[in-house]
């Protein structure tokens, strides 16, 4: 074996008793220049194979022991020091390459001895000790000018810009990180200049000079995947992906921090990946993402501390305190702010400083605290004023204006605040121009201007909508718009002041069920059968295969409750997984609703004319809408929108809600053992939807006559059963008319306009336990009503069978037990034999069924997001593609079910519609006086 492959095996393992017998064994290659040719292969290895670093450390330290030489001992701790930089261990770094350069020194080899500095600085900077890396780097560089070395030199002066720019130096850092690329391009040495571009552009993008920072980048990054310099590569992407989010590119903040993130990982680099989680943590802030990026926060803080960096604890301490906020908790906002200021404070950072100042003065503001929310953001300007940060100034002067627009300082603010909007435009700050222009439109309704109010909002409603567009999954576009609604709440309260109920109307539905509605403009494509899974997708098919494993444990599980609690923390556990490689996956792709989601909403009035077209003479669209702190309505009919205003309130309707689940909750066990109460009990109820109608439909009465009803429910009257509300003529809403339920108009006309479908065959699936023992007998009522019927029951009611059949079924029968997941809605599911069928893994299907029903417990109930989103079951099979959804608001009582869905297939199956039929099976149970509780849970949303 000659020198070169032993030098190969060597760096293939980790394992040091292999080195000792590979040395052992080839001891006539031993020698001084082994030594070397390690060092230099490591050297030039780190950036794109770290574990080699690792195993040439672990190889020079045997090689020290069975040759020990002092010139090899220097070599090997100077090896082991970049190990140890690769590992994130810093302080065990600058130990290693000291020891390093002392050996050098007694050796009088001055020039080697400077040259471990050049690792040495990199260590310093991270850890903050950066006055100290100065007196390093420029010691260093001394010796290298002196031998008149470039390549030394350069990185000695690209290590020195880092440092200026972790400082906000930013012009200092690109006079050195320019110096050194020419010694670079110079020397053709291609790896340190794709380093070296990557530093020069991060220096642009802290002076916003984007241009420049988008040329070297992509200069970088070609060099890197061209050498194969992985890490290189990696620290590139994080840096494009925070430039994309200065500039309110979110998508491609998502993909390229997301790849840089997996990089890291792959590459075992734990200093690194826990950057790369604190930069993914940083937009998810951004996209309102608070509970998610909160948690990483928390962790990444801890790893930074225990690794010693400060500048990275401090930054992650500071944007912990944001997340803190958004989740109203205040003292602890305030314990890490104070963290971070002491941290920044220690690495002379102004900057940070700043930003610190700005979290505190944002906490005043949302407390309206503008005293002392003022008192911050003066001291946050003056401290800006000294660095050559951009953003953080204009950040500082939008929080100023809005700051004074709130203490009724108007003319200054409007000042500020048209200059900042300007800046922003100018500066490609997006998200922080549609700030600015909110806060205008705000002031100029305290100043009675309409004209300029309605000018301001429209602009910010556009930008907004232009930077949710290409973001690539449903979680990231919801959460960006929940605090991002204002503007579309001011503008349609303008229009509804100035009597245009029209424009008032669209612009309350631009808004409204906003992503469910663009989930149904798409059919998501399936993988091709065979396609490589990328190693997310693989890890998300292991671990939802886990938790089915738990799912089914907890269905079966009559073990102690202490056994089960452990059951569902693993559950959780592994859903909490899910969720995160779900979002790793779609940070790296590319949004597909994009393109037509804008042509489905009602964006005109002609969009408008076709909604009211499609409603025709017979029927009538109310749709519920939260403004300040009163529930008002539209009323839409063919040629008319109306508008009732100030109907009630959230309070008022829950209070009664509350009543009404109480008189249910009394039938809840059955009602066998009450035959004598019921009547009583039935009258209780009644008064209950007697109350909510005279609240939410006596002031409509004149506005909906006697035609059918299309319910779009807002805030707590999502849980409100419109059907059964009982008018002053003593009958129940549905005995006048047919009634359907909507999350919008706009999903309403979607899911009107899908092609008719008679209903040839059908999949039924029931699946019971002890709360609904009755579930095989009512599959086995049905399952002879079509034509073409495939059932399960029983143990065949399976995972498998659904996902197999579901997708060509026209009608689709899921009778089981269901549960609704207030704490994590996505996780509400259907329980069949072998484990629950979640809300995402119904989102994945794709269904061609005209009609779905869930005749289980709560399958209606949603948690209900900003805008109006519902997540829950119903979410999930609308976005699968269902045309028609029948649900349940609340615990269903299973012999009343099974008469029921009998009834009303038997009228589907001749040939009525899925509204007229549910509402002829509910008016069976009406005749004949039964208890509300047994008839009305189900409501259907759809045509």
């Amino acid at each position: 074996m000659n020198r070169q492959a032993l030098i190969t095996k060597l760096l293939q393992t980790s394992d040091k008793r292999k080195h000792l017998a590979l040395l052992k064994t080839h001891s006539d290659l031993i020698d001084l220049q082994l030594a070397i040719d390690l060092k230099n292969t490591c050297y030039n290895s780190w950036t794109t194979k770290p574990q080699k670093t690792r195993n040439a450390a672990k190889s020079l330290s045997v090689l020290y022991r069975i040759f020990p030489n002092e010139e090899i001992r220097a070599l090997a701790n100077w090896v082991q020091g970049i190990a140890f930089l690769t590992d994130g261990k810093m302080e065990n770094a600058i130990n290693e390459l000291d020891a390093s350069a002392e050996t050098f020194k007694s050796l009088s080899q001055s020039y080697e001895a400077a040259q471990t500095q050049v690792s040495k600085l990199y260590a310093l900077a991270l850890l903050g000790r950066y006055d100290e890396a100065i007196l390093t780097g420029k010691a260093a560089l001394k010796i290298f000018q002196q031998h008149k070395e470039l390549l030394p030199s350069g990185k000695i002066e690209m290590n020195l810009g880092i440092i200026a720019s972790r400082r906000g130096n930013h012009a200092k850092a690109g006079k050195l990180f320019l110096s050194a690329r020419k010694k670079f391009i110079k020397l053709n040495e291609k790896a340190w200049l794709a380093m070296c571009e990557n530093d020069l552009a991060i220096t642009y993008s802290g002076l916003n000079d984007f241009r420049s920072a988008e040329k070297f980048y992509a200069q970088a990054l070609e060099s890197a995947r061209h050498a194969k310099m992985l890490v290189t590569e990696a620290e590139i992407e994080a840096s494009m992906g925070n430039l994309a989010l200065f500039r309110g590119r979110f998508d491609e903040a998502l993909r390229f921090l997301e790849l840089s993130r997996q990089k890291y990982e792959e590459l075992k680099m734990p200093h690194q990946t826990a950057i790369a989680e604190l930069e993914i943590a940083d937009i998810y802030l951004e996209l309102n993402l608070a509970a998610e990026a909160f948690e990483i926060y928390e962790k990444v803080s801890r790893s930074f501390h225990r690794l010693k960096l400060q500048g990275e604890e401090a930054r992650a301490r500071a944007n912990f305190a944001k997340a803190a906020l958004l989740k109203n908790q205040t003292k602890k906002a305030k314990s890490e702010l104070k963290k971070s200021a002491r941290l920044y404070f220690l690495e002379k950072n102004l900057n940070g400083a700043a930003s610190v100042k700005l979290t505190e003065a944002s906490l005043g503001l949302s407390r309206k605290e503008y005293k002392n929310a003022l008192k911050s953001i003066l001291e946050a300007e003056k401290l800006v004023s000294k660095t050559e940060n951009r953003r953080l100034k204009l950040i500082a002067r939008w929080l100023h204006g809005e700051i004074l627009r709130n203490l009724n300082k108007l003319k200054i603010a409007e000042r500020i605040l048209t200059e900042t909007l300007s800046e922003a435009l100018k500066n490609e700050q997006s998200n922080l121009a549609q700030f600015c222009l909110n806060s205008l439109g705000n002031l100029a309704l305290q100043t009675k201007d309409n004209g300029n109010a309605k000018k301001y909002f429209g602009k910010a409603v556009k930008m907004i909508e232009m930077l949710r567009a290409p973001l690539p999954a449903e979680e990231f576009r919801m959460a960006f718009l929940a605090d991002k609604l204002a503007p579309f709440e001011s503008l349609a309260k303008i229009y509804i002041s100035e009597n245009n109920l029209e424009k008032a109307f669209l612009f309350t539905e631009k808004a409204r069920a906003r992503t469910l509605m663009e989930s149904l403009s798409v059919t998501a494509a399936k993988p091709h059968l065979g396609a490589k899974l990328s190693k997310s997708e693989q890890k998300l098919q292991d671990v939802r295969e886990e938790l089915n494993w738990f799912y089914s444990r907890l269905n079966r599980d009559k073990s102690q409750e202490s056994e089960k609690l452990q059951l569902q923390k693993e559950a959780k556990k592994r859903e909490k997984q899910i969720a995160g490689l779900m979002r790793q996956i779609e940070s790296t792709r590319v949004n597909t609703a994009e393109d037509n989601a804008n042509f489905r909403i009602l964006g005109n009035r002609n969009d408008l004319r076709i909604l009211q077209k499609k409603l025709g003479k017979q029927t009538v669209l109310i749709e519920f809408v939260k403004l300040d702190d009163s529930l008002s309505a539209y009323v839409v009919r063919e040629g008319n929108v109306d508008f009732a205003t100030n109907l009630t309130n959230d309070n008022e309707v829950f209070a009664l809600m509350e009543g009404l689940q109480f008189q249910f909750g009394a039938l809840s066990y059955g009602t066998h053992n009450l035959v004598a109460f019921v009547e009583e009990l039935k009258k209780r109820a009644d008064l209950y939807l007697r109350k909510l109608y005279e609240k939410l439909i006596k002031p409509l009465e004149d506005f909906i006559g006697t035609r059918d009803l299309v319910i779009v429910p807002a805030g707590v009257t999502h849980y409100v059963p419109f059907h059964a509300l009982r008018g002053e003529d003593e009958k129940y809403l549905i005995e006048t008319r047919e009634i359907s339920y909507s999350p919008s108009a706009a999903i309403w006309r979607i899911l009107k306009e899908k092609p008719v479908k008679t209903f040839n065959n059908a999949l039924l699936i029931g699946f019971a336990d002890e709360k609904i023992p009755l579930v095989n007998e009512e599959i086995l009522a049905l399952q002879n009503i079509f034509p073409d019927t495939t059932s399960f029951i029983g143990v065949k009611a399976t995972f498998a069978a659904f996902a197999e059949n579901a997708p060509y079924a026209d009608l689709l029968h899921i009778a089981c037990h269901g549960q609704f997941r207030p704490d994590s809605p996505l996780f509400s599911s259907l329980h069949l034999a072998d484990g629950w069928i979640t809300v995402r893994d119904i989102c994945s299907q794709r269904l061609a069924a005209s009609l779905v029903t869930l005749s289980a417990c709560e399958t209606g109930l949603s948690k209900i997001f900003a805008g109006d989103e519902i997540l829950g079951i119903a979410r999930g099979f609308l976005a699968a593609g269902a045309s028609s959804l029948i649900v349940s608001l609340w615990n269903v009582n299973d012999e009343a079910t099974g008469k029921l869905m009998a009834t009303l297939y038997d009228r589907i199956q001749r040939g009525e519609a899925p509204t007229a039929s549910i509402r002829n099976a509910q008016l069976e149970f009406i005749r004949r006086g039964e208890h509300p509780y047994l008839w009305a849970p189900f409501v259907l949303i759809g045509c």
